[in-house]
């Protein structure tokens, strides 16, 4: 599968170009990041719509992100009904443009969501404030002279100005700013059944839907949720007594 580019909302949310690049086609952002998918993390802060057909506002340090989720990734979607802002989330989806002219906006369709801690979301905005200032380091060698084809690309479409770099220097600095320092241990994941059966512990009796909502909340999409609740049923850990309802052992 393609990789996937960090970047900051503030950054993205001004991309006003797509490029092309071989046979593919990406959104193009100021500072240089060439996407046709992102990995970004943040704070789930709206979320409206039903079903298969939703919409959300995914907040970092230095903007808002727009999201949608679809039929294309009907997980996504359904994980994305069962989370309540606010809440941190992990979104990897495909960059678009959508509209055009003055109303050309850039968004996310989501192909995967999670909730996370704010552990995660303060070390995606290290990681990503890595890789955006390699990306400005870039800019800074093309602007004189030393860039390459995709570099002077983004010179040209945007523009770009050593004092564009500094205020970009800028929007770097007060993301690391807002967060706090990650010390990351290695810690064996928990099975999806396990991190479902840790939610449970404690409810009598809880219907399907706000049982796959517990596992949601514990950092599992709505798909491994309805999975984990299967594999719990098959190893006798719970049961229904009615066909919506699951009571623990």
């Amino acid at each position: 599968m393609e990789s996937a580019e960090r970047v900051f909302a503030e950054d993205f949310a001004a991309a006003r170009h797509t490029l092309d690049s071989g046979e593919r086609s990406y959104v193009v952002t100021p500072t240089g990041a060439w996407c046709r998918r992102v990995f970004i993390v943040g704070a789930l802060t709206e979320r409206r719509g039903r079903g298969d057909l939703m919409q959300a506002r995914v907040a970092d340090p230095t903007g808002t992100f727009q999201v949608t989720a679809g039929r294309k990734y009907p997980d996504a979607a359904e994980t994305l009904g069962y989370i309540e802002p606010p809440a941190f989330v992990a979104v990897t989806g495909r960059a678009t443009i959508r509209g055009s002219g003055p109303r050309a906006h850039a968004a996310v369709e989501a192909e995967a969501l999670r909730v996370v801690d704010r552990t995660a979301r303060d070390l995606w905005v290290q990681k990503t404030a890595g890789a955006t200032l390699d990306r400005l380091e870039a800019l800074r060698r093309g602007l004189q002279g030393g860039g390459d084809e995709q570099v002077t690309a983004v010179i040209e479409r945007y523009e770009t100005t050593d004092a564009d770099l500094r205020d970009m220097a800028g929007m770097i600095l007060a993301a690391l700013e807002s967060a706090g320092p990650c010390d990351v241990i290695d810690i064996e994941p928990l099975a999806a059944s396990d991190l479902l059966l840790a939610a449970l512990e404690g409810e009598e009796s809880i219907t399907v839907d706000d049982a796959i909502a517990l596992g949601v909340q514990s950092g599992l999409s709505a798909r491994e949720a309805r999975k984990a609740l299967e594999d719990l049923l098959a190893a006798g850990e719970c049961y229904q007594p009615t066909s919506d309802t699951i009571k623990l052992i």
